[in-house]
């Protein structure tokens, strides 16, 4: 009698199994071929991503982590959602699933921010329900406005998935530059539309800032994501170095002038909050890794100087783009780059000065996101915001109407009232807390890291309230900066912590019983 063996039977399982698969795979991809419609190409997403599933169960933490910062959009999906946005609902998914199975994974706790993040969540909820709920003008619903509730409402999450485990501690700096790095290939949005066919392709991936048809000239053509990927090298080496190891480091060789380097290549997209931010970073890293007690802060003035005296007569023969992000300096720069920028600035202002009044009205009771089919149609018949069409009432500019007040604590007051006001106060004031005490009582080895992104923090909050902000953009920053330091971190660090910390790290004191030659008293 022939027996069957164990093996025998998960093997005939497992050709079941991927039998039934390809029948179903060829089946979905007969009708995408025949009829390419969202409920077929969801079902052939829903097959892959049971592919995929065993990947995602066990890496999803990293994954999401290299999502949060990295330029590629998800070009299958209906509105092209950018991937950080789904990575952070299927690892917040996978994440409460593990707290549910395994009770010992626990979460790391900051209440503070965790209570400003709910309540932000309910005023968010009753301001909709009052003001037009929750819809999508891309999917058919008469009312719009409902990507702004999903960016705030995606914010959220992040800071939920990023403290859901802690870092291990000898994969930290592999997170860091997981984090900060998967932006690097934000430059291909640039360089896609000039490719030749079928390299041009990638930009499904990865979406063009500049039309096909433009002119492409380096230091000309404004150039925001190569722009971005420069920042994203200085931001790394300040993150990963710090400034002190930057300037007089063992390798400070090659780090000063890959520094210089990737700053001034910052300027490439024309943006003057680019050099606003990094200029703010760099002064506060400055002070607060101690460098102004050394001789380097003479050489820091003598340097400045020295720039200063160069910059003045050369200003003139700077690139296009270099020249706008200067523009905000008394310097003799081109006319026409100079009244790009202030046409900019005066468009910004002129709508702040007519917006300024409403906010009253929208004290208690907040404007919201909704947007009616009426606001549609002034959105596609109003003018964009290039300051060349001047209006009796800014307010009723194109922007103006959808939401982008380019302008922070408008973006909170107008949609949301005095309730949004008080919830974004504290959720920045709790993560700054956060921040400090990471900074002031962290483990030694991420002093570097915690300065950065308590600087960073500090200055993105002075350009929130003084220069640019969008608040249904600008929470997802802040909460993504404070739950990765949480991560890095371990939670919120304290004194009790930090002495705890120090104490293990000491070699344990030998028992004088076990020596040899020991004598009781």
């Amino acid at each position: 009698m022939t027996t069957i063996s164990a093996g025998s039977i998960r093997s005939l399982i497992t050709y079941g199994l991927c039998t039934a698969f390809a029948v179903t795979v060829g089946y979905t991809l007969t009708n995408v071929g025949l009829d390419p419609t969202y409920s077929n190409l969801f079902a052939l997403l829903l097959l892959g991503a049971l592919v995929l599933s065993p990947i995602f169960i066990k890496w999803h933490y990293p994954i999401m982590i290299f999502s949060l910062c990295s330029p590629i959009w998800i070009f299958f999906l209906k509105g092209s959602p950018p991937i950080w946005e789904l990575m952070v609902v299927i690892s917040l998914g996978l994440a409460i699933v593990e707290r549910a199975v395994q009770r010992k994974n626990q979460w790391l706790s900051a209440p503070s921010v965790t209570l400003s993040l709910v309540f932000t969540a309910l005023m968010m909820i009753i301001t909709a329900k009052l003001t037009g709920g929750f819809g999508f003008h891309t999917l058919g619903n008469q009312v719009g406005g409902g990507k702004k509730y999903l960016s705030l409402t995606l914010g959220i999450l992040t800071y939920f998935a990023l403290i859901s485990r802690k870092i291990p501690e000898n994969r930290r700096f592999f997170y860091l530059g997981l984090y900060i790095l998967s932006g690097l290939p934000s430059f291909i949005g640039d360089i896609g539309p000039v490719l030749p066919s079928p390299l041009n392709y990638i930009n499904v991936l990865v979406p063009p800032t500049i039309s096909s048809g433009q002119q492409f000239e380096l230091g000309t053509t404004r150039l925001g994501s190569m722009g971005a990927t420069a920042g994203v090298i200085t931001t790394f080496l300040l993150a990963r170095y710090g400034l002190k190891n930057i300037l007089r480091g063992k390798h400070s060789w090659w780090r000063v002038p890959l520094f210089l380097f990737s700053i001034s290549c910052c300027m490439l997209g024309g943006f003057r909050n680019v050099i606003f931010t990094f200029t703010l970073i760099s002064i506060l890293m400055f002070f607060m890794e101690g460098l102004h007690r050394t001789w380097l802060l003479p050489f820091f003035l003598m340097i400045g100087l020295c720039g200063v005296c160069l910059i003045v007569p050369l200003s003139r023969h700077l690139p296009y783009t270099f020249q706008r992000s200067l523009s905000f300096l008394p310097l003799d720069i081109d006319p026409d780059a100079k009244a790009d920028a202030e046409g900019s600035s005066e468009w910004r202002f002129r709508m702040w000065h007519d917006l300024w009044p409403q906010v009253p009205q929208y004290l208690l009771r907040g404007k919201g996101y909704a947007l009616t089919l009426e606001d549609f149609e002034m959105l596609e018949g109003g003018s964009l915001a290039n300051g060349a069409e001047a209006k009796m009432d800014a307010s009723e500019d194109a922007l103006a109407v959808s939401g982008d007040y380019h302008n922070g604590p408008l973006s909170t007051l107008i949609p949301f009232g005095l309730w949004g006001g008080i919830t974004f106060l504290w959720f920045m004031l709790a993560g700054l807390r956060v921040l400090y005490r990471n900074y002031k009582y962290g483990d030694p080895k991420l002093r570097v890291a915690n300065t950065f992104f308590l600087a960073q923090y500090i200055a993105h909050m002075a350009l929130y309230f003084f220069i640019f902000g969008a608040y249904s953009d600008d929470l997802f920053e802040f909460a993504k900066t404070i739950g990765f330091s949480m991560a890095l971190n371990g939670g919120v660090m304290g004194p009790q912590k930090a002495r705890q910390k120090n104490r293990s790290a000491l070699p344990a004191r030998p028992d004088p019983r076990l020596q040899p030659g020991f004598q009781p008293a």
